[in-house]
């Protein structure tokens, strides 16, 4: 049937109305109709299928919650072992296998931030220098890529930084050699005051952070408890390495020293060596420094993760070629809320912190 001109003209002009009123609406309302940073769906199929790289503060402190990061040491025949895949490894938290394994990866791969934290009280006079020359020898040795960073810290009853992050194996000699014995010993102080310095500083990756600690143990002056040292490891996510400095020691105060640097170090995932004399402080530096690049970080969401703050174990297992290996790792996290300077700097208040204890 033939449609009359004047019908075809009305529907066009309606059609057209609409339009302009559409764009109208549109003019009217801006940008602020369309969500910030809209992306096409091409854009948006990527964005679905890739997360958000996962800073190193933000695996202290879990981006979702439920992440947690573990640094472990595998050994075999007290020698370390280099060549483990993600295929050889068990883990079990709470006592369940993890809901997923997000990644897996070796030391090698992180870049290093180091603290030497060096007691400089008058009990440690007669052997100072060997003492400095084997830290400097160390800092040399350990930092090996361009991004491994290291800061040097003496404490007597304060501590002071001579040297803050640098890659300079010069400058760092330089900052050892800045320090000189006087005073009491306020160990706890120092390693709490240094763990916070790893901590703090910004990262745009993973990093492994060490603080390496040469002291006879004793503390006599200063604010923070052994707990509260432990604490603020376990906060920062640092490994304590320490070498005693009791050589052959005898005295009662020597075996509390060394209990005090064993619990530091065993708390955090690291260890202490106790070299027996000046001289052989550089085999203990270097044994430390075989260890450092012979971990591995895992990276995990865990099976039915509530954020209750009660104690989770941790427990790694590992087989190479049908062989059994040892691992040395944090024992476990406190699941509780961000805080502070933590919960601000990442804006969220549904994280976590994952503190071993």
């Amino acid at each position: 049937m033939a449609t009359h001109p004047a019908g075809i003209l009305n529907r066009i002009a309606d059609r057209k109305g609409r339009l302009e009123l559409l764009v109208a609406l549109i003019a009217l309302l801006g940008p602020s109709s369309q969500p910030a940073g809209a992306q096409n769906c091409a854009e948006c199929a990527i964005s679905a299928a890739v997360e958000t790289p996962v800073s190193a503060s933000e695996w202290t402190i879990s981006k979702q919650v439920n992440e947690v990061n573990v640094l472990f040491l595998a050994s075999r025949g007290g020698k370390a072992t280099g060549d483990l895949s993600q295929n050889d490894i068990l883990v079990e938290d709470d006592g369940k296998p993890p809901a997923a394994i997000l990644g897996f990866r070796t030391e090698h791969e992180l870049p290093l931030r180091v603290g030497m934290v060096i007691d400089t009280s008058s009990s440690v006079n007669s052997r100072f220098r060997f003492e400095q020359a084997a830290a400097s020898l160390f800092l040399r040795q350990v930092l090996q890529r361009e991004d491994d960073l290291a800061f040097v810290m003496g404490f007597d009853n304060y501590s002071k930084v001579t040297q803050d992050f640098v890659h300079d194996a010069n400058l760092l000699s330089q900052g050892v050699e800045k320090l000189h014995p006087d005073g009491g010993t306020a160990l706890y102080d120092a390693v709490s005051r240094a763990c916070q310095k790893l901590q703090h500083r910004p990262e745009q990756e993973m990093v492994a952070r060490v603080l390496v600690v040469l002291s006879d143990g004793d503390n006599n002056a200063g604010d923070v408890s052994l707990e509260g040292a432990i604490d603020a490891a376990q906060r920062a996510e640092v490994t304590i390495y320490a070498i005693s400095t009791n050589w052959n020691s005898e005295r009662l105060s020597g075996d509390l020293g060394n209990k005090n640097l064993h619990r530091l170090s065993e708390q955090t995932g690291g260890r202490m060596l106790m070299p027996p004399n000046p001289k052989s402080v550089t085999k203990a530096f270097a044994k430390i420094g075989e260890e450092l690049r012979s971990r591995y970080a895992v990276s995990y969401k865990p099976a039915d993760f509530v954020s209750d703050g009660h104690y989770r174990k941790i427990r790694i297992q590992a087989r190479k070629a049908g062989e059994k290996v040892q691992i040395r790792a944090r024992k476990g996290y406190y699941a509780s809320l961000a805080s502070g300077i933590n919960a601000e700097s990442h804006g969220a208040d549904s994280t976590v912190t994952m503190a071993s204890r």
